[in-house]
């Protein structure tokens, strides 16, 4: 089978099949399934957005614009799942079965959050199963409890981030705890609350829980229940699909940073494990950049594809506390919004539009075996996702990169690999790059 693996989409605008570069469109014909990550809610009109940072709510065409383009695998679950609440959950999951589409990772229980999706084709069945990392905790679905209805929302993968000290610096905490009173109010709360720490090695300065240890260092730890329950469920659709894939939202990157090239530990520690169970092949998506591509038993784990469409500023739905959030009154406009997150007062560009890196991306085109499933061969089409044109039309609109812009964007991506030991070539005469799938 071929199957084209493709990040984030984020887009407010229409026709997009028409607005692609037609050599993108002719790739996603000839491809038997194309994956991408609908990072946006469609909440009816009637259902209010949750007062959360930034917002991404689409319209409800916007799932045939995703069919169109041939998508037919996709993932919902990503850290705006819940931006219309658990109301815009179910609106979301009705507007893409309107267009005949099954959403993977989103549910309206835990449950049917957490099961794997299916495109069946003329070559073979392919699998998806999807989780993330952000907004795990926020917007994670649950089943019925008793005389508790079910909530909607993602398949989560929490994780629990940890500082570890050396002991006089974790001294030090325990002093700054004492002066500010925070020992004696834990104290009180632990015996209100019937609870003990009797681990004189470990504190929660505020909510960030930390260890004496003999080194300093920030440790990240997966949910083991989440990650047990993700390879179940990997498990389950290697017996019914011949290919399986993950979807894997995030954003979190080493030393705790969003923009990191580098994954967390948890995260490469995650995609370990959905290997393990059977995944063969994971595509990960979420900081709105490139990250590394690890080789792990045969199975390239690609820890951020960046995105197809970054097109934020045709967003019009745009709740009143995400205007608030940015200094702006609740009667602005949404180009009020868009326009100062682009350009500073002294013309600047900012954010997203200041760095190269936010509009490099790649699609990634697998060719499997037939017999087992497995990955035959990993190639990369260098993207150009066009966020300085000067046509605000195209900003966020994906082009196939070529010439030094499509060797720059490999190369960056070989760099990042190098931790895991992975080998990327460039062809200049395609304008293609190759993962070498032999394991390091």
């Amino acid at each position: 089978m071929n199957i084209i693996g493709a990040g984030d989409m984020i887009f407010g605008s229409r026709h997009l099949r028409d607005r692609f570069d037609p050599a993108i469109v002719e790739l996603f014909d000839r491809a038997d399934a194309v994956f991408a990550n609908a990072e946006f809610t469609m909440p009816k009109e009637t259902t209010p957005a949750y007062p959360h940072g930034y917002t991404l709510g689409n319209h409800r065409w916007a799932a045939a614009e995703m069919r169109e383009l041939g998508i037919s695998l996709v993932s919902g679950a990503n850290n705006h799942t819940g931006d219309y609440g658990h109301v815009g959950v179910i609106d979301t999951l009705e507007a893409f079965a309107e267009q005949g589409l099954e959403l993977a990772g989103v549910g309206r229980t835990l449950s049917e959050a957490r099961q794997a999706i299916f495109a069946d084709t003329a070559q073979g069945r392919v699998a998806l199963v999807a989780t993330s990392t952000s907004g795990a905790a926020e917007f994670r679905a649950s089943d019925a409890g008793r005389d508790v209805a079910a909530r909607p929302g993602l398949n989560p993968l929490r994780w629990q981030v940890s500082y570890e000290l050396a002991s006089e610096q974790f001294e030090q905490i325990l002093a700054i705890e004492a002066a500010l009173g925070i020992d004696a109010t834990h104290r009180e709360t632990d015996r209100i609350e019937i609870r003990e720490n009797l681990d004189p090695d470990l504190t929660a300065f505020g909510s960030v829980p930390i260890r004496r240890r003999d080194t300093t260092r920030l440790r990240w730890d997966a949910d083991r229940g989440d990650l047990a329950e993700i390879c179940r469920a990997i498990v389950d659709a290697s017996a019914t699909g011949d290919t399986v894939i993950v979807s894997l939202h995030a954003h979190e990157g080493e030393r705790d940073g969003w923009y990191s090239d580098q994954p967390a530990e948890f995260i490469v520690e995650a995609a370990h494990a959905m290997v393990d169970a059977g995944a063969h092949a994971v595509f990960g998506h979420g900081p709105h950049m490139l990250r590394g591509i690890e080789v792990y038993r045969g199975a390239p784990i690609f820890y951020s594809l960046n995105g197809l469409t970054f097109d934020l500023e045709s967003g019009y739905r745009v709740p009143v506390e995400m205007f608030e959030k940015y200094g702006h009154p609740a009667n602005a406009y949404p180009s009020d919004l868009h326009g100062a997150r682009r350009r500073g007062a002294d013309g600047a560009r900012l954010g997203f539009y200041s760095q190269e890196r936010f509009s490099q991306a790649v699609l990634a085109e697998l060719v499997t075996d037939e017999a087992d499933g497995s990955v035959l061969r990993a190639t990369l089409h260098p993207l150009d996702l066009q966020m300085n044109s000067e046509r605000r039309s195209l900003r966020g609109m994906p082009r196939l990169a070529s010439g030094d812009s499509a060797e720059r964007i490999v190369s960056e991506l070989a760099r990042m690999s190098e931790p895991f030991g992975t080998r990327i070539s460039f062809d200049a005469e395609t304008g293609l790059g190759t993962v070498d799938l032999a394991a390091p």
